[in-house]
C-alpha cells in the first residue's frame, strides 16, 4: 500500500490541511477530572469566535450558504455572506466537506469518518455514522449526493461508503472502486449526465458511468495527487472537468476525461477548492491567498492573489452578483471578483 505523506508545515490544499489537523489533534478526546469524553460524541460549542475559525468547505442550501470546519463548527449565512450564525451540531469532530441536494437536506463529513446530516437547511445536524471502531482508521474527506437518498462519502486508503436511504445506513463500497493500491480518495463530484468522478493520487481519477456501481481508473500524464475536482456538462453532452492539486497543478478536459490539458497556473502553491462562474469560467483558490481565474475555454489562467496571504480552502460564486465567498483561515469572507474590473 502506498503511504501518503503530507507536510503539515505548509498548507497544500483543503484535503491535506484537513489531514494535517487530524494528525496534530489530541486523539479526539478530552480528559477532565479523570473522565474520558470523546470529541465525536460531544456537541460543537456555540461561541462567537467560530465566525473567525478555520472553515474548510462551503455549499449552497437554496439561497443559504453553509460553511463547515474545525471543532464541528457549521456557519450559516442568509445574506450572501455578509453575516453568519452558528448551527447546532451534535459532534465536535472536525468537518472537512459539505454538500446539499436542495434547500433542506445536507451532509458533512470529517475526522473519525464522521457523517452528519441536516434536514432543516443546516440549522441542526445529527450524527449518522462514525468510524471510530473501524479496522481502517482515518478521516472522510468529501461527500456527494445524487438526490436525497443516494450518496457517497470517501476518504483515506480507498475508504468509500454508499447510502441509498438518505444516510440512515452506510455500506462499504471500496470493492466497487478499481483501486488495488488503495490510493487515498480526495474529492468527488457528479455531472448532470450521470457520470461521477473521484480524485486520487498518482495522477489518477476514478470515473463511474453506471451511477456509482463501478469506478474505473482514468490516468492523466500527472504523477502526483489531485485534491479537488469541478465538473459540469456542456451543451454537446460531454463533461468539462478541472482538477486541482499540489504544486499549483491544474488539469482540464472538455470531453469527460478522454483528453487532458495541463494548464499553466503561474504558481507552485497548493490548490484546493474551485467553483464555476456564470459565464462558464472558473475560480480556483489555494495556499498563500492564491485566487485564480480560468477562462471559459479552460485554456487560460490569470492570477488575482489576496493581499492578506491567508491559506484558502474553498470558494463559491454568488452568480450574477459578481462576488465570491472564500473560506480558509480566519473564516469565510465575501469579495468582489477581481477579474470583473478588467
Amino acid at each position: 500500500m502506498q503511504n501518503f505523506k503530507a507536510n503539515c508545515g505548509q498548507f497544500r490544499g483543503r484535503t491535506v490541511l484537513a489531514l494535517c489537523l487530524v494528525m496534530l489533534s489530541s486523539g479526539g478526546a478530552i480528559a477532565r477530572a479523570g473522565e474520558y469524553r470523546d470529541m465525536v460524541e460531544m456537541p460543537s460549542v456555540m461561541v462567537p469566535a467560530a465566525r473567525q475559525g478555520l472553515t474548510l468547505d462551503i455549499a449552497r442550501a437554496g439561497d443559504r450558504l453553509v460553511a463547515v470546519g474545525e471543532r464541528g463548527h457549521v456557519m450559516l449565512s442568509d445574506d450572501a455572506g455578509q453575516s453568519w450564525t452558528q448551527a447546532q451540531v451534535d459532534t465536535r469532530a472536525q468537518l472537512n466537506a459539505v454538500t446539499f441536494v436542495d434547500a433542506e437536506h445536507g451532509w458533512a463529513v470529517g475526522e473519525d469518518a464522521v457523517i452528519v446530516h441536516t434536514a432543516d437547511g443546516g440549522q441542526t445536524w445529527q450524527r449518522q455514522y462514525d468510524g471510530r471502531d473501524a479496522d481502517m482508521k482515518g478521516p472522510l474527506l468529501d461527500v456527494w449526493f445524487q438526490d436525497t437518498q443516494t450518496g457517497f462519502a470517501m476518504g483515506v486508503f480507498n475508504k468509500i461508503f454508499k447510502t441509498t436511504d438518505g444516510g440512515a445506513s452506510w455500506v462499504d463500497w471500496y470493492d466497487h472502486v478499481d483501486n488495488i493500491d488503495e490510493w487515498h480518495l480526495f474529492a468527488i463530484a457528479g455531472s448532470t449526465d450521470g457520470a461521477i468522478y473521484i480524485t486520487s493520487e498518482a495522477g489518477l481519477i476514478f470515473r463511474s458511468t453506471d451511477g456509482g456501481d463501478n469506478f474505473v481508473p482514468v490516468q492523466t500524464d500527472h504523477h502526483g495527487s489531485f485534491h479537488g475536482v469541478l465538473v459540469s456538462s456542456a451543451a454537446d453532452g460531454r463533461d468539462r472537468l478541472i482538477l486541482t492539486g499540489v504544486g499549483g497543478i491544474l488539469y482540464a478536459t472538455t470531453d469527460g476525461g478522454e483528453n487532458w490539458t495541463k494548464l499553466d497556473s503561474g504558481t507552485e502553491a497548493g490548490l484546493s477548492g474551485a467553483d464555476w462562474l456564470p459565464d462558464g469560467s472558473a475560480a480556483v483558490v489555494g495556499y498563500g491567498g492564491v485566487l485564480l481565474h480560468i477562462d471559459p475555454t479552460l485554456q487560460t489562467v490569470t492570477q488575482h492573489p489576496q493581499e492578506n496571504g491567508l491559506p484558502l480552502s474553498s470558494v463559491i460564486s454568488l452568480g450574477q452578483q459578481g462576488q465570491l465567498v472564500l473560506t480558509g483561515f480566519g473564516g469565510p469572507q465575501t469579495i468582489d471578483a477581481p477579474w470583473r474590473a478588467n
